[in-house]
């Protein structure tokens, strides 16, 4: 009876092993796609540069940039992706969304809120 409870334990730690090791192998292979996907994203940025040489950087957009009149205030912003979005007071009293492309620098949109105070 007790050679039988050996077997199952040994039986059973070799399932749990095998186990993580087939875990292991997919944490390994998703950070590996993932890794495929950034360096993508990073090619993109880097098109047309020389092999090696980095990608000439951008200047920051300043407020008047992006068309905002003066005394503008950023109230929120928020990075997603390749993109900048910044929800901005103006001295009107209302609220404007405006999307920068973290890229070009260049805007992508400059939304106006209605009805904010």
């Amino acid at each position: 009876m007790i050679t039988y409870l050996k077997i199952i334990v040994i039986v059973l730690g070799v399932m749990i092993a095998a186990g993580l090791v087939v875990i292991g192998l997919k944490l390994v292979e998703k950070g590996n796609e993932l890794a495929e996907l950034t360096s993508e994203d990073d090619d993109a940025v880097a098109e047309g540069a020389d092999a090696g040489a980095m990608p000439e950087a951008t200047a920051i957009p300043t407020p008047g940039d992006l068309g905002l009149p003066p005394g503008s205030q950023v109230r929120r912003m928020t990075a997603a992706g390749h993109r900048l979005i910044l929800v901005v007071a103006v001295p009107d009293g209302g609220e404007r969304i405006v999307i920068v492309d973290l890229r070009s620098g260049g805007m992508v949109a400059n939304i106006g809120l209605e009805g904010t105070p």
